[in-house]
């Protein structure tokens, strides 16, 4: 009996020291399994550190996807079924292909058949040299042709003084007169009265640093090397003095872009130093106009919250096309604006993704067709109407089958992993994204505003910062001016000579949206 009751206490005790053994097995496995978990968040933070350094950048900045709607169309569309036919989808998928190769082999065989020569302009001013031959002898010799070769030259940029001269003149009187009459032309009106700066000088220095981004202490120094020394103060001075005197151009610009009906909004950094010991991060906005050209560049405080786009825009009625942002979500419920997404910021985020997650190729086939599509339609200059029955009958079912694709594929993977993140941000976009099937002038993604934000990137690389929000206020002012110059294909420089002379002698009220380029 007693043998008996100690073989079933060893058991008792075998048991629980098995049951203990199999909770540490347990814990150790779930302590692996959080490692390699954490080891695999780090190896695709690595590889996406890499891809930031060494690789094209995108958009660290992910919305909130809580609210995120997959529906694909308007109810009042008349929505066809998601699941497409395999073969109309084949189909679509082949006459787009077809087209995208017939397109690039015929653009390979202008390239290949054309002559590559490059004309001097008609326009430029010619300075001719003749070489007579040795022993040139013009009364027995008779000229029977001639070769002529062109070379393009540069002089070397000066400086010069404009003298205006005003004589005083005294009227002829009697000897008698008790008084003299004086007279004498009044003096020109200038843009800043007092500056030695003429207006092209004020002209070239704007230009040069905000469409050229050489900063002010380099234009100094090469000013040094032409003869004239003028400090990096008295430079920067004239500047944000200029930058007064345009502001009233500047808001006409803003309100000129905000009366259209389609407008592309992105924003991007700008350090500011007032600050002890270092720089913040603030950011400016840029506004883009689509169907007619015009932009403009906003800074408030540095700000990048909803409360900044609501004040900016705050009147505005049409589309609005933005990346995914949480901060353009609040015009999804507002009556008469029409939100429209970016295809290349979801494109980006599967083309980060496939570095770890090869599925992610699927979803970036998708995209190449529509952008397929856009290409052959841009080749065969198709109208809006046109487009947009295009996008209808092709754009519509790739726009279905990728949506029923990224369904599907969520399921199978993890939230935080890059594919997971790149659904999401999707699923967040979707309903934006495919609004620009709804028209033909609507443009497949934001790329053109992200253009316009290149002198801004390039800008912060040269002179590096801003001092204070007053001098981003005023930088946006001559990227707003000299950005629209270039948007209208008006040369940046010579209208903005032209416009500060004629800004002092301009009677009040002054109509400043005539002065626009």
């Amino acid at each position: 009996m007693e043998d008996t009751l100690q073989i079933l206490q060893e058991n008792v005790l075998l048991k629980e020291q098995l049951c203990f053994k199999d909770d540490q097995l347990r814990f150790k496995d779930e302590q692996l399994r959080l490692k390699e978990e954490e080891l695999k968040r780090k190896n695709e933070r690595i590889l996406y550190l890499e891809r930031q350094l060494f690789g094209r950048r995108s958009e660290k900045q992910l919305p909130d996807y809580s609210q995120a709607q997959l529906s694909l169309f308007d109810a009042e569309q008349g929505t066809p079924a998601i699941e497409q036919e395999a073969s109309v989808l084949t189909t679509l998928i082949e006459d787009i292909k077809q087209k995208a190769e017939e397109r690039r082999n015929s653009k390979r065989q202008r390239s290949i058949t054309e002559k590559r020569s490059y004309k001097l302009p008609a326009h430029i001013e010619r300075r001719e040299t003749v070489i007579q031959p040795e022993n040139f002898d013009a009364c027995n010799m008779i000229k029977i042709g001639e070769d002529v070769t062109e070379k393009l030259m540069l002089d070397q940029a000066k400086f010069w003084v404009e003298r205006t001269v005003r004589p005083i003149y005294k009227i002829q009187q009697e000897q008698q007169a008790l008084s003299t009459a004086i007279v004498q032309a009044p003096l020109k009106a200038s843009i800043l009265p007092g500056c030695m700066a003429g207006e092209s000088l004020l002209s070239q220095i704007t230009t040069d640093k905000f469409l050229y981004h050489i900063p002010e202490f380099r234009q100094a120094v090469r000013f040094k090397r032409l003869g004239v020394e003028i400090t990096t103060s008295s430079i920067n001075r004239w500047v944000h003095t200029l930058a007064d005197k345009l502001y009233p151009l500047y808001i006409a610009q803003v309100n000129r872009v905000l009366s259209t009906h389609y407008i592309q909004v992105d924003e991007t950094t700008h350090p500011v130093t007032d600050r002890p010991g270092a720089a913040r991060k603030a950011y400016i906005w840029v506004v883009r106009s689509v169907m007619t050209p015009g932009i403009f560049f906003h800074y408030d405080k540095g700000s990048r919250s909803q409360e900044v786009v609501l004040k900016m825009l705050k009147d505005y009625q049409g589309a609005l096309q933005t990346d995914g942002y949480a901060a353009y979500s609040i015009y999804e419920e507002k009556q008469g604006v029409l939100p429209l997404g970016c295809m290349a910021h979801v494109r980006r985020k599967f083309e980060n993704a496939l570095v770890t997650t090869p599925e992610a190729q699927k979803a970036l086939d998708y995209i190449a067709l529509l952008y397929m599509l856009e290409g052959n339609l841009k080749e065969e200059g198709a109208d809006y109407e046109q487009i947009r029955k295009e996008r209808e009958q092709k754009a519509y079912p790739i726009l279905q089958q990728m949506e029923s694709w990224m369904k599907k594929t969520f399921n199978s993977c993890t939230p935080k992993s890059p594919l997971g993140k790149a659904i999401s941000y999707a699923f967040g976009m979707w309903p934006r994204i495919c609004r620009y099937c709804k028209e033909g002038y609507y443009h497949i993604d934001n790329n053109a505003v992200e253009n316009s934000i290149r002198p801004i990137t390039l800008g912060r690389k040269n002179y590096l910062f801003s001092g204070n929000d007053s001098g981003a206020e005023d930088n946006c002012i001559f990227y707003t001016l000299l950005g629209s110059c270039l948007q209208a294909g008006v040369e940046p420089s010579q209208w903005l000579t032209a416009t500060l002379e004629k800004i002092p002698s301009l009677e009040t009220p002054i109509n400043w949206e005539d002065l626009l380029p």
